[in-house]
């Protein structure tokens, strides 16, 4: 039986997407790989019930060599759901690079898109 997923994404520098997630969107540092130092290998972010993993391109490469790529393109979208999702959109609107403005869609849901310090895209709807 499934009990968890959490993505784990390639990223170029693990400190420097820590510090967005946590600045930008509120997440928390739970670990990181090594604890401390200029280089981080690896970590995990938490905000709420959203669990993320980022790890250095290299020592993920080490793991999964056929992943390789001269440059990490993103082929994902993270969909995340929150309880005011035109809060949010005001809060982040002017601090981060935004991929899509509030609109409704198709499905009847208000929501909207920014690209994370590594070009991943984070839709955000309620």
């Amino acid at each position: 039986m499934y009990e968890t997923i959490t993505t784990n994404i390639m990223v170029k520098n693990v400190k420097e997407t820590i510090k967005f997630y946590e600045e930008k969107l509120g997440f928390q540092k739970i670990l990181s790989v090594p604890e401390e130092g200029e280089i981080l290998d690896f970590a995990i972010l938490n905000k709420d019930k959203i669990s993320i993993m980022f790890q250095e391109q290299n020592n993920l490469l080490g793991e999964y060599p056929t992943l390789k790529t001269e440059e990490i393109i993103p082929t994902f979208t993270l969909f995340i759901t929150v309880d005011d999702v035109t809060k949010m959109y005001q809060d982040l609107k002017n601090e981060v690079k935004i991929a899509k403005e509030l609109h409704k869609t198709f499905y009847g849901k208000d929501e909207f898109a920014i690209f994370d310090n590594n070009g991943n895209v984070l839709t955000i709807s309620c």
